[in-house]
């Protein structure tokens, strides 16, 4: 037979069985947040307007790694959206858009999502 428990005890119980099971620190680093989690609702990747500011100059690459031209200008819907386009001039003057979403800096260039022959495809 089990002894009965004491009041205190039981209390501690209590307490421990209402309080969380992973508390995160409010100050810790976030991790990033996925660009889209559905079809239809998109997030804001963290990359801003004055990220993207420093970009423009820079080389853009397509996804497999080939030569797209320099970057222009950065159009965004927002300071810190994602959902905007990448004005890219390619040799002999013509531009082309291309998505923001998922592009990112690598330290050399600005490397897009598309594959090379969509952007050429534009």
């Amino acid at each position: 037979m089990t002894p009965p428990l004491r009041p205190a005890a039981l209390a501690a119980l209590l307490a421990f069985a209402v309080l969380p099971v992973h508390a995160q620190d409010p100050g810790a680093p976030q991790p990033p947040v996925p660009s889209v989690t559905q079809e239809s609702e998109t997030q804001d990747s963290g990359v801003g307007d004055l990220e993207t500011a420093e970009w423009i100059g820079k080389p853009v690459m397509s996804s497999d790694r080939r030569a797209v031209g320099t970057l222009r200008e950065v159009r965004t819907a927002s300071d810190t959206a994602d959902a905007g386009l990448l004005i890219v001039e390619r040799d002999g003057g013509e531009t082309v858009e291309v998505p923001m979403q998922g592009a990112a800096f690598d330290g050399t260039s600005v490397v897009v999502t598309p594959l090379a022959d969509a952007i050429a495809a534009n």
